[in-house]
């Protein structure tokens, strides 16, 4: 597919279109970023290798279009997270999927803390904000989604997990805290 601007909207059709040779089942990666995870990538950078470029808060699609919608550690960048969720709410057919990965603000615990005097935002300094997954549970049920999956990840292991592991072992933090992602999945 060729990058398009922003300025240009861009309509799929919900049904099969031969002439297009897309599949029954569309899936949108949002903020997709260097690797694209679906049929149709989108991103708010050139840079990318998305086959849209456009605003994920203002998607340039019709309503009832994917099966399924994701984003993979995009919601922590976002200046409005539920409006970001209602747009993906919006495209998706009924019955369809979303996932969400995000960061998982109890991994950085340690950091508030001021533990060896590392800090969230000396990694991650564009992020608006991290979730704890109840918040990230809360902006889904408000933009209106049912939660249907819940699991931590660990993205990677890091000089922090012993330190974090032995604190949660004696009862300092909680267990979740050695997970760096979280992932969430609902239905429309």
């Amino acid at each position: 597919m060729a990058k398009v601007l922003h300025q240009e909207p861009i309509l799929i059709e919900a049904t099969y279109n031969e002439e297009l040779n897309l599949p029954q089942t569309l899936s949108l990666d949002v903020g997709c970023g260097m690797v694209k995870r679906a049929e149709i990538g989108i991103d708010i950078s050139k840079n990318s290798r998305a086959d849209i470029i456009a605003d994920s808060h203002f998607l340039p699609f019709k309503d009832n279009v994917f099966n399924s919608v994701s984003s993979t550690v995009v919601l922590e960048h976002s200046p409005n997270p539920l409006l970001f969720l209602k747009e993906q709410l919006r495209v998706l057919i009924p019955e369809g999927k979303i996932i969400i990965v995000t960061d998982n603000a109890q991994y950085f615990c340690w950091s508030v803390m001021g533990f060896r005097d590392v800090r969230h935002e000396d990694y991650h300094d564009d992020h608006y904000e991290i979730f704890f997954p109840k918040n990230v549970q809360r902006l889904l049920t408000r933009a209106g989604f049912r939660m249907t999956g819940f699991r931590f990840l660990r993205s990677r292991r890091s000089k922090m997990d012993f330190a974090v592991s032995v604190l949660s072992k004696i009862g300092l933090l909680r267990w979740e805290c050695l997970f760096s992602r979280f992932e969430m999945s609902g239905r429309k």
